[in-house]
């Protein structure tokens, strides 16, 4: 497992490495993760306290906020069925925007669970005159290399609606997603933006999952 934690490490190292030396516009997202659900019920509970983007300075010349960086509070309600989620999902920033919408989930899995295939629509109004309307589009396909290691492919999309859709920001890149201990997880992509030459992302979120065991399980651990 060790050699094949340092190998999915120095693969992306190498492919962040072979843009660093262009002159080319870096992102960062940021975006931790707090999951619930319980035991064999449907429902789930997800919490971005602070999903925070970052760009390089010469944006705050174009952010009414003077800063070249956005923060935002998610929070989902989901249900689960047989290879799909449904979220209602609210969302809100510091630039004073804040939206209303819904999340759907297709997942499935094929040659015995190794390989994932996630794809994802989300739909938002705004709910005040700052807010626009937007959906995004985000896919990704993940292969087991072991029980705690994947790797593969992301990409994520984000379109106003009526905006011409070569106009917007659509990111692609490799990514790896790491288990970690106590119920931490850690998913990292370097993506490139198909539709602005120079510009990437770094896209980085720490999970970490509340998992209820049911209430007749008294003498057990309410979390795993």
């Amino acid at each position: 497992m060790k050699k094949a934690f340092a190998i999915s490490i120095i693969i992306l190292f190498f492919l962040t490495d072979s843009y660093s030396q262009e002159e080319v516009e870096i992102w960062y997202k940021l975006s931790p993760e707090i999951r619930m659900n319980k035991e064999g019920k449907n429902w789930e509970i997800r919490w971005r306290p602070d999903d925070h983007i970052i760009f390089p300075s010469y944006w705050k010349d174009l952010l009414p906020s003077g800063r070249n960086h956005i923060a935002r509070t998610d929070i989902m309600l989901g249900w689960n069925i047989p290879r799909f989620k449904i979220f209602s999902y609210s969302k809100f920033d510091d630039l004073g925007r804040m939206y209303t919408g819904a999340r759907l989930d297709f997942n499935t899995s094929l040659f015995k669970r190794r390989l994932l295939i996630n794809i994802q629509e989300r739909v938002f109004f705004g709910l005040n005159e700052e807010s626009e309307n937007h959906y995004y589009l985000i896919q990704f396909i993940r292969y087991a290399i072991t029980r705690k290691i994947h790797a593969g492919v992301l990409s994520y999309g984000k379109w106003g609606f009526g905006e011409p859709f070569t106009s917007q920001d659509w990111f692609i890149g490799p990514t790896a997603n790491f288990v970690l201990p106590y119920n931490f997880n850690i998913h990292y992509a370097f993506t490139k933006n198909i539709f602005h030459e120079d510009a990437y992302m770094h896209f980085i979120r720490l999970g970490y999952r509340i998992k209820l065991k049911p209430e007749n399980l008294k003498n057990k651990s309410k979390y795993i």
